[in-house]
Protein backbone atom coordinates (compact mmCIF):
# COMPACT_ATOMS: atom_id res chain seq x y z
CA UNK A 1 0.00 0.00 0.00
CA UNK A 2 2.46 2.65 0.34
CA UNK A 3 4.62 2.62 -1.90
CA UNK A 4 1.00 3.64 -4.16
CA UNK A 5 -0.11 6.39 -1.52
CA UNK A 6 3.14 8.01 0.46
CA UNK A 7 3.36 10.64 -1.82
CA UNK A 8 -0.35 10.83 -2.89
CA UNK A 9 -2.56 9.67 -5.05
CA UNK A 10 -5.27 12.69 -5.67
CA UNK A 11 -5.76 15.39 -8.27
CA UNK A 12 -7.70 17.30 -10.80
CA UNK A 13 -9.51 15.10 -15.93
CA UNK A 14 -10.36 12.26 -18.74
CA UNK A 15 -9.34 8.92 -19.13
CA UNK A 16 -5.88 7.96 -19.49
CA UNK A 17 -4.28 7.72 -22.79
CA UNK A 18 -1.73 4.74 -23.27
CA UNK A 19 2.21 6.02 -24.57
CA UNK A 20 1.11 5.75 -28.00
CA UNK A 21 -1.48 8.31 -27.82
CA UNK A 22 1.45 10.74 -26.56
CA UNK A 23 3.16 9.58 -30.40
CA UNK A 24 6.11 8.86 -27.85
CA UNK A 25 8.10 6.26 -25.64
CA UNK A 26 7.24 8.19 -22.41
CA UNK A 27 4.58 5.44 -21.27
CA UNK A 28 3.57 4.34 -17.69
CA UNK A 29 6.74 3.06 -16.19
CA UNK A 30 8.87 4.02 -18.41
CA UNK A 31 10.62 6.10 -16.54
CA UNK A 32 11.27 8.87 -19.39
CA UNK A 33 10.08 12.18 -20.14
CA UNK A 34 6.98 12.04 -22.38
CA UNK A 35 7.29 12.98 -25.43
CA UNK A 36 4.29 14.10 -28.12
CA UNK A 37 3.69 14.59 -31.93
CA UNK A 38 2.59 18.14 -32.42
CA UNK A 39 0.41 17.01 -35.29
CA UNK A 40 1.42 19.88 -37.89
CA UNK A 41 0.78 22.75 -35.61
CA UNK A 42 2.72 26.05 -36.42
CA UNK A 43 4.84 27.20 -33.52
CA UNK A 44 3.28 30.24 -34.00
CA UNK A 45 0.03 29.21 -33.04
CA UNK A 46 1.19 27.39 -30.10
CA UNK A 47 -0.55 29.68 -27.07
CA UNK A 48 1.76 31.27 -23.86
CA UNK A 49 2.12 28.33 -20.90
CA UNK A 50 -0.18 31.53 -19.03
CA UNK A 51 -2.67 31.63 -21.80
CA UNK A 52 -3.39 27.66 -21.28
CA UNK A 53 -3.13 27.85 -17.13
CA UNK A 54 -5.95 31.30 -17.66
CA UNK A 55 -8.04 28.78 -19.46
CA UNK A 56 -8.21 26.60 -17.74
CA UNK A 57 -9.72 28.44 -14.20
CA UNK A 58 -11.82 30.14 -16.54
CA UNK A 59 -13.19 26.10 -17.42
CA UNK A 60 -13.75 25.37 -14.29
CA UNK A 61 -15.69 28.49 -12.53
CA UNK A 62 -12.83 31.44 -12.65
CA UNK A 63 -9.90 32.74 -10.96
CA UNK A 64 -12.09 34.52 -8.60
CA UNK A 65 -14.16 31.88 -7.24
CA UNK A 66 -11.09 29.19 -6.83
CA UNK A 67 -9.48 32.51 -4.99
CA UNK A 68 -12.37 32.82 -2.78
CA UNK A 69 -12.53 29.29 -1.66
CA UNK A 70 -12.48 29.36 2.01
CA UNK A 71 -12.27 26.01 2.26
CA UNK A 72 -12.66 22.60 0.12
CA UNK A 73 -13.19 18.66 1.71
CA UNK A 74 -13.58 15.79 -0.57
CA UNK A 75 -14.50 12.15 -0.19
CA UNK A 76 -13.09 9.97 -2.49
CA UNK A 77 -13.82 5.97 -2.24
CA UNK A 78 -10.29 4.26 -3.90
CA UNK A 79 -9.79 0.88 -5.20
CA UNK A 80 -6.54 -0.56 -5.37
CA UNK A 81 -6.94 -4.20 -7.18
CA UNK A 82 -8.94 -6.07 -4.49
CA UNK A 83 -8.50 -3.17 -1.77
CA UNK A 84 -10.66 -0.49 -0.91
CA UNK A 85 -10.95 2.48 1.09
CA UNK A 86 -11.91 5.80 1.48
CA UNK A 87 -9.63 9.28 1.12
CA UNK A 88 -10.99 12.30 2.99
CA UNK A 89 -8.80 15.23 1.30
CA UNK A 90 -9.55 18.62 2.95
CA UNK A 91 -7.72 21.76 1.49
CA UNK A 92 -6.97 25.66 3.08
CA UNK A 93 -5.86 28.72 2.53
CA UNK A 94 -2.10 29.20 1.14
CA UNK A 95 -1.45 25.39 0.20
CA UNK A 96 -2.60 24.05 4.04
CA UNK A 97 -3.94 20.95 3.26
CA UNK A 98 -4.60 17.12 5.27
CA UNK A 99 -5.61 13.63 4.09
CA UNK A 100 -6.56 10.97 5.26
CA UNK A 101 -6.27 7.62 3.64
CA UNK A 102 -8.23 4.25 5.40
CA UNK A 103 -8.94 0.80 4.32
CA UNK A 104 -12.05 -1.24 4.79
CA UNK A 105 -12.35 -3.50 6.81
CA UNK A 106 -9.11 -2.20 8.73
CA UNK A 107 -7.35 0.23 11.33
CA UNK A 108 -4.50 0.91 8.46
CA UNK A 109 -4.33 4.54 7.63
CA UNK A 110 -1.57 6.74 6.06
CA UNK A 111 -2.06 11.02 6.21
CA UNK A 112 -0.47 13.42 4.44
CA UNK A 113 -0.42 17.24 5.91
CA UNK A 114 0.52 20.68 5.31
CA UNK A 115 0.50 23.66 7.64
CA UNK A 116 0.98 26.08 4.41
CA UNK A 117 4.94 25.66 5.39
CA UNK A 118 5.90 22.58 6.28
CA UNK A 119 5.03 18.96 4.68
CA UNK A 120 5.00 15.90 6.44
CA UNK A 121 3.75 12.58 5.99
CA UNK A 122 2.58 10.35 8.95
CA UNK A 123 2.81 5.96 8.50
CA UNK A 124 0.36 3.30 9.10
CA UNK A 125 2.50 3.12 12.62
CA UNK A 126 1.90 6.20 13.38
CA UNK A 127 5.49 7.74 12.58
CA UNK A 128 5.41 11.62 11.31
CA UNK A 129 8.49 12.59 8.92
CA UNK A 130 9.25 15.81 7.10
CA UNK A 131 7.88 14.97 3.11
CA UNK A 132 10.90 15.76 0.69
CA UNK A 133 10.56 18.97 -0.94
CA UNK A 134 9.53 17.56 -4.61
CA UNK A 135 7.19 15.38 -2.86
CA UNK A 136 5.93 18.42 -0.72
CA UNK A 137 5.47 20.68 -4.40
CA UNK A 138 3.46 17.56 -5.60
CA UNK A 139 1.38 17.19 -2.90
CA UNK A 140 0.28 20.56 -3.11
CA UNK A 141 -0.68 20.72 -6.78
CA UNK A 142 -2.44 17.84 -5.46
CA UNK A 143 -4.40 18.99 -2.92
CA UNK A 144 -4.64 22.47 -3.27
CA UNK A 145 -6.92 23.72 -6.82
CA UNK A 146 -5.44 27.33 -6.48
CA UNK A 147 -1.70 26.00 -6.69
CA UNK A 148 -1.18 27.35 -10.35
CA UNK A 149 -2.73 30.41 -9.75
CA UNK A 150 0.50 32.07 -9.11
CA UNK A 151 2.87 29.27 -10.66
CA UNK A 152 6.28 31.12 -9.93
CA UNK A 153 5.63 30.01 -6.57
CA UNK A 154 6.05 26.23 -7.26
CA UNK A 155 7.67 26.77 -10.31
CA UNK A 156 10.67 27.55 -12.02
CA UNK A 157 10.16 27.69 -15.54
CA UNK A 158 6.80 26.63 -17.66
CA UNK A 159 6.49 26.29 -21.65
CA UNK A 160 3.71 24.94 -24.04
CA UNK A 161 5.67 22.19 -26.08
CA UNK A 162 3.21 21.73 -28.86
CA UNK A 163 -0.95 20.44 -29.55
CA UNK A 164 -0.46 16.44 -28.62
CA UNK A 165 -3.87 13.92 -28.69
CA UNK A 166 -4.97 12.63 -25.24
CA UNK A 167 -7.47 9.46 -25.52
CA UNK A 168 -8.26 10.47 -29.48
CA UNK A 169 -8.21 14.23 -28.08
CA UNK A 170 -6.10 17.41 -29.15
CA UNK A 171 -4.57 19.11 -25.95
CA UNK A 172 -2.02 21.36 -25.38
CA UNK A 173 1.22 20.15 -23.74
CA UNK A 174 2.30 22.17 -20.67
CA UNK A 175 6.23 21.47 -19.18
CA UNK A 176 6.57 22.74 -15.53
CA UNK A 177 9.86 22.62 -13.68
CA UNK A 178 9.05 22.77 -10.11
CA UNK A 179 10.95 24.27 -7.87
CA UNK A 180 12.94 21.41 -6.40
CA UNK A 181 12.60 17.96 -8.21
CA UNK A 182 11.95 16.80 -11.68
CA UNK A 183 9.67 18.04 -14.53
CA UNK A 184 5.73 17.88 -14.01
CA UNK A 185 4.21 17.45 -17.60
CA UNK A 186 0.35 18.80 -17.96
CA UNK A 187 -2.38 17.93 -20.83
CA UNK A 188 -4.95 20.84 -21.84
CA UNK A 189 -7.78 19.77 -23.47
CA UNK A 190 -7.85 22.78 -26.59
CA UNK A 191 -11.59 22.89 -26.60
CA UNK A 192 -12.68 22.73 -23.19
CA UNK A 193 -9.68 24.45 -21.14
CA UNK A 194 -10.06 21.77 -18.30
CA UNK A 195 -7.18 19.35 -17.23
CA UNK A 196 -6.22 15.71 -18.93
CA UNK A 197 -3.57 14.13 -17.77
CA UNK A 198 -0.84 14.80 -15.37
CA UNK A 199 2.50 13.00 -15.25
CA UNK A 200 5.07 13.48 -12.70
CA UNK A 201 7.65 11.01 -11.18
CA UNK A 202 7.57 10.07 -7.67
CA UNK A 203 10.01 7.77 -5.16
CA UNK A 204 8.75 4.23 -5.22
CA UNK A 205 9.35 2.36 -1.79
CA UNK A 206 12.99 1.59 -2.56
CA UNK A 207 13.19 5.91 -2.96
CA UNK A 208 13.90 5.10 -6.96
CA UNK A 209 11.79 7.30 -9.14
CA UNK A 210 9.04 6.02 -10.86
CA UNK A 211 6.64 7.69 -13.79
CA UNK A 212 3.14 8.44 -12.80
CA UNK A 213 0.00 8.92 -14.99
CA UNK A 214 -2.61 10.88 -13.52
CA UNK A 215 -5.68 11.24 -15.99
CA UNK A 216 -9.21 13.14 -14.80
CA UNK A 217 -12.85 12.24 -15.85
CA UNK A 218 -16.54 13.42 -14.95
CA UNK A 219 -16.23 17.11 -14.54
CA UNK A 220 -19.03 18.71 -12.16
CA UNK A 221 -19.82 21.54 -10.48
CA UNK A 222 -18.78 21.52 -6.42
CA UNK A 223 -19.76 24.90 -5.18
CA UNK A 224 -18.62 27.36 -7.38
CA UNK A 225 -16.38 25.18 -9.03
CA UNK A 226 -16.07 22.25 -11.42
CA UNK A 227 -14.13 18.86 -9.86
CA UNK A 228 -13.29 15.36 -11.77
CA UNK A 229 -15.33 13.13 -10.02
CA UNK A 230 -13.13 10.18 -11.64
CA UNK A 231 -9.18 10.17 -11.19
CA UNK A 232 -7.16 7.16 -12.44
CA UNK A 233 -3.64 6.72 -11.52
CA UNK A 234 -1.62 4.39 -13.62
CA UNK A 235 2.21 3.19 -12.62
CA UNK A 236 4.45 0.63 -12.09
CA UNK A 237 3.67 0.86 -8.52
CA UNK A 238 -0.01 0.07 -9.11
CA UNK A 239 -3.39 1.34 -10.42
CA UNK A 240 -5.58 3.77 -7.86
CA UNK A 241 -8.96 4.72 -9.33
CA UNK A 242 -10.94 7.33 -7.53
CA UNK A 243 -14.45 8.64 -7.17
CA UNK A 244 -15.78 11.95 -5.70
CA UNK A 245 -18.62 10.94 -3.59
CA UNK A 246 -18.60 14.08 -1.62
CA UNK A 247 -17.42 17.79 -1.55
CA UNK A 248 -18.37 21.15 0.06
CA UNK A 249 -16.34 24.25 0.22
CA UNK A 250 -17.34 25.25 4.11
CA UNK A 251 -14.56 26.82 6.39
CA UNK A 252 -12.64 24.59 7.65
CA UNK A 253 -11.63 25.14 11.74
CA UNK A 254 -7.90 27.17 11.45
CA UNK A 255 -6.12 24.17 13.48
CA UNK A 256 -7.36 21.17 10.88
CA UNK A 257 -3.72 22.30 9.49
CA UNK A 258 -1.74 22.75 12.60
CA UNK A 259 1.41 20.96 13.14
CA UNK A 260 0.83 17.89 15.26
CA UNK A 261 2.73 16.38 17.88
CA UNK A 262 4.17 13.34 15.93
CA UNK A 263 5.16 15.88 13.34
CA UNK A 264 6.39 18.14 15.61
CA UNK A 265 8.24 14.72 17.07
CA UNK A 266 9.33 13.84 13.18
CA UNK A 267 10.30 17.47 12.03
CA UNK A 268 12.98 17.48 15.31
CA UNK A 269 14.41 14.16 14.36
CA UNK A 270 17.94 14.11 13.33
CA UNK A 271 17.67 13.08 9.84
CA UNK A 272 19.31 9.41 8.56
CA UNK A 273 22.63 9.70 6.86
CA UNK A 274 23.12 8.01 3.50
CA UNK A 275 25.96 6.15 2.34
CA UNK A 276 26.51 5.53 -1.28
CA UNK A 277 24.99 2.67 -2.65
CA UNK A 278 26.77 -0.40 -3.60
CA UNK A 279 26.99 -0.83 -7.44
CA UNK A 280 27.01 -4.72 -7.77
CA UNK A 281 23.04 -3.85 -5.95
CA UNK A 282 21.71 -1.24 -8.33
CA UNK A 283 19.10 -2.72 -10.76
CA UNK A 284 19.52 -3.00 -14.35
CA UNK A 285 16.18 -3.38 -15.78
CA UNK A 286 15.44 0.69 -16.90
CA UNK A 287 14.78 2.22 -20.30
CA UNK A 288 17.62 5.02 -19.87
CA UNK A 289 21.14 5.93 -21.54
CA UNK A 290 21.52 3.10 -24.40
CA UNK A 291 24.03 5.21 -26.15
CA UNK A 292 26.37 5.23 -23.10
CA UNK A 293 25.87 1.44 -22.34
CA UNK A 294 26.37 0.75 -25.93
CA UNK A 295 29.55 2.67 -25.85
CA UNK A 296 30.61 1.64 -22.54
CA UNK A 297 30.44 -1.92 -23.36
CA UNK A 298 29.56 -4.53 -20.74
CA UNK A 299 31.53 -3.41 -17.18
CA UNK A 300 32.34 -0.61 -15.44
CA UNK A 301 35.18 -0.58 -12.78
CA UNK A 302 35.41 0.44 -9.36
CA UNK A 303 38.54 1.53 -7.51
CA UNK A 304 39.08 -2.09 -6.44
CA UNK A 305 38.68 -3.46 -9.81
CA UNK A 306 35.70 -4.44 -8.88
CA UNK A 307 33.93 -4.74 -12.05
CA UNK A 308 30.09 -3.57 -12.28
CA UNK A 309 27.42 -4.22 -15.00
CA UNK A 310 27.43 -1.02 -17.25
CA UNK A 311 23.37 -2.22 -17.37
CA UNK A 312 23.01 -0.43 -13.91
CA UNK A 313 23.20 3.02 -15.51
CA UNK A 314 20.15 2.31 -17.36
CA UNK A 315 17.68 2.45 -13.89
CA UNK A 316 19.77 6.01 -13.49
CA UNK A 317 17.96 8.95 -15.26
CA UNK A 318 20.64 11.11 -14.84
CA UNK A 319 24.56 10.60 -15.26
CA UNK A 320 27.56 12.90 -14.86
CA UNK A 321 30.20 12.04 -17.03
CA UNK A 322 33.67 12.69 -15.47
CA UNK A 323 36.53 13.69 -18.12
CA UNK A 324 39.56 14.20 -15.78
CA UNK A 325 43.25 12.45 -15.27
CA UNK A 326 45.06 12.24 -12.28
CA UNK A 327 47.89 14.93 -14.06
CA UNK A 328 45.68 17.42 -14.50
CA UNK A 329 45.97 19.88 -11.47
CA UNK A 330 42.64 21.74 -12.06
CA UNK A 331 40.85 18.25 -11.99
CA UNK A 332 43.09 17.47 -8.90
CA UNK A 333 41.39 20.64 -7.32
CA UNK A 334 37.76 19.58 -8.57
CA UNK A 335 37.83 16.15 -8.24
CA UNK A 336 37.48 16.17 -4.26
CA UNK A 337 34.29 18.51 -4.63
CA UNK A 338 33.21 16.23 -6.90
CA UNK A 339 33.61 12.79 -4.45
CA UNK A 340 31.85 14.97 -1.06
CA UNK A 341 28.88 15.44 -3.43
CA UNK A 342 28.79 11.91 -4.42
CA UNK A 343 29.14 10.84 -0.97
CA UNK A 344 26.83 12.95 0.37
CA UNK A 345 23.52 12.51 -1.81
CA UNK A 346 24.36 9.42 -4.38
CA UNK A 347 23.23 7.24 -1.25
CA UNK A 348 19.45 8.74 -1.34
CA UNK A 349 19.19 10.02 -5.42
CA UNK A 350 18.94 8.49 -8.48
CA UNK A 351 21.86 9.66 -10.38
CA UNK A 352 25.37 8.53 -11.18
CA UNK A 353 28.88 9.77 -11.83
CA UNK A 354 30.97 7.82 -14.15
CA UNK A 355 34.87 8.89 -14.59
CA UNK A 356 36.62 8.81 -17.99
CA UNK A 357 40.29 8.82 -18.02
CA UNK A 358 42.74 11.11 -19.76
CA UNK A 359 45.64 9.67 -18.11
CA UNK A 360 48.26 7.46 -19.90
CA UNK A 361 48.04 4.20 -17.87
CA UNK A 362 45.40 1.96 -16.63
CA UNK A 363 47.36 1.70 -13.69
CA UNK A 364 47.50 5.47 -13.39
CA UNK A 365 43.71 6.03 -13.70
CA UNK A 366 43.31 3.11 -10.66
CA UNK A 367 46.17 5.24 -8.62
CA UNK A 368 43.73 8.18 -9.10
CA UNK A 369 40.87 6.72 -7.74
CA UNK A 370 42.05 5.14 -4.80
CA UNK A 371 44.01 8.09 -3.84
CA UNK A 372 41.07 10.48 -4.15
CA UNK A 373 38.62 8.11 -2.43
CA UNK A 374 36.55 7.99 -5.67
CA UNK A 375 33.76 5.87 -5.47
CA UNK A 376 32.10 6.05 -8.65
CA UNK A 377 33.07 3.95 -11.27
CA UNK A 378 35.18 4.49 -14.47
CA UNK A 379 34.91 3.25 -17.94
CA UNK A 380 37.94 0.47 -18.43
CA UNK A 381 40.97 2.38 -19.34
CA UNK A 382 40.98 -0.03 -22.41
CA UNK A 383 37.66 1.19 -23.41
CA UNK A 384 37.94 4.36 -23.13
CA UNK A 385 39.78 5.37 -26.54
CA UNK A 386 37.42 2.56 -28.46
CA UNK A 387 34.14 3.45 -27.09
CA UNK A 388 33.74 7.54 -28.87
CA UNK A 389 32.84 8.64 -25.29
CA UNK A 390 35.06 11.28 -25.79
CA UNK A 391 34.18 12.27 -28.99
CA UNK A 392 30.93 12.41 -28.54
CA UNK A 393 30.77 14.07 -25.26
CA UNK A 394 34.05 15.33 -24.29
CA UNK A 395 34.64 18.36 -25.89
CA UNK A 396 37.64 19.36 -25.66
CA UNK A 397 39.85 19.59 -22.24
CA UNK A 398 40.14 18.69 -18.70
CA UNK A 399 38.47 19.15 -16.09
CA UNK A 400 35.22 18.25 -18.06
CA UNK A 401 31.44 17.45 -16.20
CA UNK A 402 28.83 16.68 -18.15
CA UNK A 403 25.55 16.42 -17.17
CA UNK A 404 23.14 13.60 -19.46
CA UNK A 405 19.33 13.12 -19.32
CA UNK A 406 17.81 9.59 -19.78
CA UNK A 407 18.52 9.90 -23.33
CA UNK A 408 21.91 10.58 -23.38
CA UNK A 409 21.48 14.19 -24.64
CA UNK A 410 23.61 17.20 -22.91
CA UNK A 411 21.34 19.17 -20.13
CA UNK A 412 24.73 21.39 -19.66
CA UNK A 413 28.58 20.81 -19.83
CA UNK A 414 31.71 22.50 -18.69
CA UNK A 415 31.68 23.73 -22.51
CA UNK A 416 28.80 26.02 -23.43
CA UNK A 417 28.71 27.85 -26.78
CA UNK A 418 32.86 27.44 -27.55
CA UNK A 419 33.48 28.73 -23.83
CA UNK A 420 34.71 27.30 -20.78
CA UNK A 421 32.45 27.65 -17.61
CA UNK A 422 34.23 24.47 -15.59
CA UNK A 423 32.68 21.74 -14.03
CA UNK A 424 31.85 23.69 -10.90
CA UNK A 425 28.78 25.82 -12.45
CA UNK A 426 27.40 22.19 -14.05
CA UNK A 427 27.54 20.23 -10.64
CA UNK A 428 25.78 23.80 -8.96
CA UNK A 429 23.20 23.22 -12.19
CA UNK A 430 22.66 19.32 -10.92
CA UNK A 431 22.23 20.16 -7.49
CA UNK A 432 19.96 22.27 -7.87
CA UNK A 433 18.08 19.97 -9.75
CA UNK A 434 18.27 17.33 -7.48
CA UNK A 435 17.62 20.41 -4.30
CA UNK A 436 20.35 19.72 -2.63
CA UNK A 437 22.49 22.93 -2.42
Amino acid sequence: MRQIIVAGVLACAMPIASAQDTGGPGGIGSGAAPTGDRGGVDKSDVPEARTVLDAYFQAIGGEEAVRGLKGLTRTYDWKIDEETGTLLSRSGAAGAFRADMTMAGSAWHERQSSDGVRTWLEDAEGVCFPAADAVALQLRMEHDPGALLEPSRITRAMTVTGEVSVAGRPNWRLILVPKVGRPWYLFFDTDTGLLSRFEFSRPNDDGRPIMVVRGFHDWKKTGPILQPHLIQERSVAGNVDLTLTEANVDPLPPDTFALTPCARKGFSTIPETHSPPDLKDLPTQGNYHSKLIKAIGPTLIQADGTEVPSSMLADQPDVLLYFTAKWCAPCRRFTPKLVDFYDKAAGRRDFMVVLVSSDRAADQMMKYMTEYKIEFPAVPFERVAKSGIKKAWGARGIPNLVWLDGQDDVVKGSYENGRYVGPPAVLGAFQRHLGVE
